[in-house]
């Protein structure tokens, strides 16, 4: 292949790359479970293709050097709007990871306040009597409620 074709196949690639990262930055709040694996995968598919056309491109630098000042400007202006998506969309799943960690922290603050109040049951006569964990009357110290996080992003 060459560079010419490498540098036209980078600028597909990027743009794609770019579209993407624009679709997940605007639809995070929006998108189902399903949706945000096809955008992983499709992300991760095309970031690997990105990173071997660069890695060939950097060995060809005498070539790329000969390429016309037009060309050669296009491919920086399309990275530099490459790296302004990429920031865009890192800062967005950082703010809707912190987002979610704080709606999780607000789950295990609320079922660690209701596990510490006093709630009554019924004993083996038919009386209401204090929660037991152990049994047979005998009340035990409670230890916070079991939960459970996911935190794959």
């Amino acid at each position: 292949m060459t560079t010419e074709e490498l540098v036209t196949e980078l600028k597909s690639v990027t743009y794609d790359l770019m579209s993407l990262l624009e679709r997940e930055t605007t639809g995070l709040r929006s998108l189902t479970s399903a949706e945000y694996d096809q955008f992983l995968s499709e992300k991760s598919a095309l970031s690997m293709q990105y990173e071997q056309l660069v890695v060939k491109l950097r060995s060809r630098g005498e070539e790329l050097r000969a390429l016309s000042e037009d060309e050669r400007a296009e491919l920086r202006e399309l990275q530099a709007e490459f790296q302004n998506a990429a920031r865009r969309n890192m800062a967005t799943l950082q703010a809707a990871k912190e987002t979610n960690e704080r709606v999780v922290q607000a789950i295990v603050r609320a079922v660690n306040d209701k596990s510490k109040e006093e709630c009554t049951t019924y004993n083996r006569s038919a009386k209401a009597s204090k929660a037991s964990l152990g049994g047979y009357g005998r009340t035990m110290n409670k230890s916070g409620g079991a939960y459970s996080v996911n935190e794959t992003l």
